[in-house]
């Protein structure tokens, strides 16, 4: 399977993603890159982004996103074609 069936994968199942989670489960060192041209224009589907602010150990603030794939109408056709993605990218993985 490769890192975007995954990462797709990951989406259809309702899991949230951040730029930490991505790089641990999927090898992903730039999700936000990956979110816009492997998914969202890809699959012509919207990502929803949650900015998430936070405070490093050294005192500095920052901000990062979370991102779910959003279930509405108009992404209804882009994440039919992500399921046909994934399905034939574990086809291919068990040959």
């Amino acid at each position: 399977m490769t890192q975007l069936a995954a990462l797709c994968h990951s989406f259809l199942v309702g899991e949230t993603n951040s730029i930490m989670t991505a790089f641990k489960k999927f090898g992903c060192t730039n999700l936000p890159r990956e979110v816009g041209r492997g998914i969202e224009r890809r699959f012509d589907v919207e990502v929803h982004r949650t900015p998430v602010k936070f405070k490093s150990r050294y005192g500095h603030t920052g901000e990062y996103y979370r991102y779910t794939l959003l279930r509405t109408t108009q992404n209804k056709k882009g994440i039919e074609a992500m399921k046909k993605y994934v399905s034939e990218q574990m086809k291919n993985k068990a040959k």
